[in-house]
């Protein structure tokens, strides 16, 4: 009996195997491949729109120190030294990190449209899977 239930068992994880390995991608930390479709639905919570880019860490010209912008449209001063750039320069300084503001994880961002844009377009948290977008028209 015990013979059986075991022949039974490895049937069914032998099958199991073959239904998943198309899906497989490799031993990294990624173990399937997923559609755009698919990965579009797996962020929990989003913002979109300058207005709402999550908090900045940027990085000092003159001193190399961090300087933590909270809002997109907030001064961008030095703690450490005199330095102090109004938000309009922000593409013109080091990014350094964008900040969850939903578990304060810092995020992954990049650019889509580099030729179009100085700035950063989205930004992801690996964590909370919070998921920013700057929306904009090509207009």
């Amino acid at each position: 009996m015990i013979d059986t239930l075991e022949s039974v068992y490895n049937g069914m994880r032998r099958a199991g195997k073959a239904l998943i390995a198309p899906l497989r991608s490799g031993n990294g930390p990624n173990k399937f491949q997923l559609s755009a479709v698919d990965t579009a639905t797996t962020t929990h919570d989003g913002d979109s729109g300058w207005a709402k880019r999550p908090p900045a860490t940027i990085g000092c010209p003159r001193c190399g120190n961090d300087i933590l912008q909270h809002n997109a449209y907030d001064d961008i001063d030095c703690p450490r030294c005199v330095a102090s750039f109004n938000a309009d320069e922000f593409s013109e300084l080091e990014l350094r990190g964008l900040t969850c503001p939903v578990c304060r994880d810092e995020m992954v961002h990049g650019q889509r449209h580099p030729e179009a844009f100085d700035i950063v377009e989205w930004a992801t948290c690996d964590s909370c899977r919070y998921h920013w977008e700057f929306k904009h028209s090509y207009s």
